[in-house]
């Protein structure tokens, strides 16, 4: 547990900390041939990541509105973008909206205007099993996501889906899940190589995370992961209410 706090403080407070408060800056600077797909890679990963917490559905008109923080603690190799700026850890704060849909379908909403960045995304879930509050009963679903990045020096789009499982009581629940992020990057500009300019280039890649939801209060809840994405280790977090 203190270990997953200690990475949940990391990703809250270090990314708006690190790189003069830009991490994502040196694209248009740093970006050649070479380092294109590990940023593409990196990028996926965090936007992938904090999309759940549970293997719930939330159950027609329910809802949960929170933050959410996803962040890596170190670039990929050959991501010469983000290295060569300086940035070690980085990541992505989010805010994320949630409703509970008829048949086991919950849907959601997600973005962030940050350092360079505006993102929108959204997606669904479908619970595999009707939802249940019964103490350590499994809870299976699946769900999608996508997103659109723009930045001035690249854009972005990113799929990418889940299989997630939980159990516990309503105080603590253990949650895992399993996915993959399909992302797409396009050279806007790049001051290294332009002949880069219009340049796309596409990755996909597996990520796994494993969790703990707390329920502090009947409504509020606080949730930490470990994920590993592409084979670089993260963390997410996540702060919201929850009916």
């Amino acid at each position: 547990m203190k270990a997953l706090l200690a990475a949940a403080a990391l990703v809250f407070l270090a990314p708006p900390l690190r790189a003069g408060g830009d991490q994502y800056g040196g694209f248009e600077q740093y970006a050649d041939e070479g380092s294109l797909k590990p940023f593409a890679r990196d990028l996926g990963g965090i936007l992938g990541a904090a999309t759940f917490h549970s293997g719930r559905p939330l159950g027609f008109s329910g809802f949960d509105v929170g933050a959410r923080f996803g962040g890596q603690f170190y670039p990929s190799k050959g991501d010469q973008i983000l290295l060569r700026k300086g940035v070690s850890l980085f990541g992505l704060p989010w805010v994320q909206a949630e409703i509970g849909l008829p048949f086991k379908l919950d849907g959601f909403i997600r973005g962030i205007s940050y350092q360079g960045l505006t993102i929108a995304g959204g997606g669904v879930r479908w619970g595999i099993y009707s939802a249940s509050d019964k103490r350590w009963v499994p809870q299976l679903l699946v769900s999608a996501v996508g997103h659109s990045v723009v930045h001035r020096a690249f854009s972005a789009s990113h799929f990418g889906a889940n299989l997630v499982c939980s159990a516990g009581t309503p105080a603590v629940a253990p949650f895992v899940g399993a996915g993959f992020d399909r992302a797409r990057l396009v050279v806007r500009s790049s001051l290294l190589d332009s002949t880069l300019n219009g340049r796309e280039v596409a990755t996909f890649e597996g990520r796994y995370t494993a969790g703990v939801t707390l329920k502090p209060f009947q409504f509020v809840y606080l949730n930490l992961a470990y994920t590993l994405a592409h084979g670089q280790s993260g963390a997410d977090a996540g702060l919201g209410v929850r009916f």
